[in-house]
This record gives structure tokens, C-alpha cells and sequence, in this order.
């Protein structure tokens, strides 16, 4: 019987031993990153980004300075060569938000959304004296063909839209 007790208490000690150092080494646990940490520091750089560029689009409209407005925000995209009279009917159309609604006052982003992994919805509220504006920024990230090691892709204005209906 006493050998029972020795075997079984030999046991404990060791399974001690090993809840110690499990509990010694649970705090450095939290530093090892994770598949959902490394997704998440990629998405806040990624949206700092997008917000970055948003920021400085909407800084110059309230100024009035269209043309650098759309010069950072199209850099890189298709929409970039859309021709002077679509770009002067969207000119016109931001002015006849602030003609309708007052001044613009300020504005922040409310929603993020991926579609898929190349391609995220930003969505920020546009508030004016009178009334608030949606707006909704579509990016696509452009596929690399051949990588090349250091190159990141870049993501690219593919949509762009401003609505006064709140859904």
C-alpha cells in the first residue's frame, strides 16, 4: 500500500512540476503572434492607409481644392482617367451637397467591409449643417504576377460615391 502512495505521489509532484512552469511560461505566451493577431496588424495598416488617403481627399474638398482632392485618391486607379465632364458633373454635385445641406462640418468613418480578400468597402458619414452624406470607398488590392521579394501590392480607388439616403 505505501508503495501505491509513493508511486502516486511521485505522480502529483511531477504533474506539479508541470502545472509550475506551465504557469511560469503562460505569461510569455501572449507575445508569440497568432494567425488572427498577424490578420489584424495587416488590416489596421491596411485601413490607416485607406484612412490616410480619405482624410486628405476630404480635407481638400472642404477647402475647395477638387483638384488635389482627386489627384491622391485616383493615384494609381482606372477612375484617374475619367474624362473632364464626368469629373466636372461629380465637382458639381459635391457642390450642390453643400448648396442643399450648409456647411460641411466633419466627418468620420463608420463601417469597414471585405469582400473577399482583394477587395474592402469604406464607408464614412459626410455631416453638413442639415443633413449627413454617405460615402463609400471600393479598393482592390491588384494581384501580383510575378512577386518579387520586399514588393507589397498596392490597393487602388475602383469605386466611388457619395449618397443622401440613409438605408
Amino acid at each position: 500500500m505505501k508503495q501505491q502512495y509513493d508511486v502516486l505521489f511521485k505522480k502529483l509532484i511531477g504533474m506539479g512540476a508541470v502545472l509550475i512552469c506551465f504557469l511560469l511560461l503562460l505569461p510569455t505566451l501572449r507575445f508569440i503572434p497568432t494567425e488572427a493577431q498577424t490578420t489584424s496588424t495587416a488590416d489596421t495598416t491596411r485601413d490607416s492607409d485607406f484612412d490616410s488617403r480619405i482624410q486628405t481627399f476630404f480635407t481638400a474638398i472642404k477647402r475647395g481644392d477638387y483638384t488635389s482632392a482627386f489627384e491622391g485618391l485616383l493615384h494609381q486607379s482606372l477612375l484617374a482617367s475619367l474624362d473632364t465632364e464626368q469629373r466636372s458633373k461629380f465637382r458639381s454635385g459635391i457642390d450642390d451637397l453643400e448648396k442643399e445641406f450648409g456647411k460641411l462640418i466633419s466627418w468620420e468613418r463608420y463601417e469597414s467591409k471585405d469582400i473577399g480578400k482583394d477587395i474592402v468597402q469604406v464607408r464614412y458619414i459626410f455631416k453638413y449643417e442639415q443633413h449627413p452624406v454617405i460615402w463609400t470607398f471600393s479598393f482592390y488590392r491588384k494581384p501580383v504576377v510575378a512577386p518579387i521579394s520586399g514588393t507589397s501590392t498596392s490597393w487602388v480607388l475602383v469605386g466611388l460615391n457619395f449618397d443622401t439616403e440613409l438605408r
